[in-house]
């Protein structure tokens, strides 16, 4: 969202194979889907689909990648950059305002944390060491 809001023209996120080609365990899975939440509230929002991309690309994929950053870029370029900061200054009031009210809720949920009592270790006193 902050790619955009600040004016991208595209986003583009790779990642490990699905289900578990990743030495972040979950980290692809965890990602597909709030991706999946985020495309379609933004293009709900007017975002055009083919400037948000998800795709699986192992380290030794690199023709692969290639080839998905030249369809994205010729994607982009067809959609035009009229099109695409028209959409940004439709959708930028509307990242911002979603991203401030993250901040807030990170912001209390820290307030929260720190507000709570830790659990203390017992220190031994003086008086229980022998060798002063």
């Amino acid at each position: 969202m902050e790619a955009f809001r600040l004016g991208a023209g595209g986003v583009l996120i790779t990642a490990c194979h699905l289900p578990s080609d990743c030495h972040y365990i979950s980290g692809n899975a965890r990602m597909k889907a709030r991706m999946d939440a985020l495309g379609g509230m933004l293009q709900k929002l007017g975002l055009s689909p083919e400037r948000l991309r998800v795709d699986y690309v192992s380290s030794a994929e690199g023709e692969k990648f290639v080839n998905i950053v030249k369809e994205m870029t010729d994607q982009l370029k067809a959609l035009g950059n009229e099109k695409i900061q028209a959409e940004n200054a439709k959708l930028r009031p509307i990242l911002e305002n979603m991203l401030k009210r993250k901040a807030a809720a990170q912001q209390a949920a820290a307030q929260q944390a720190a507000a709570k009592p830790s659990a203390s270790v017992a220190k031994p006193s003086d008086d229980a060491n022998p060798i002063k």
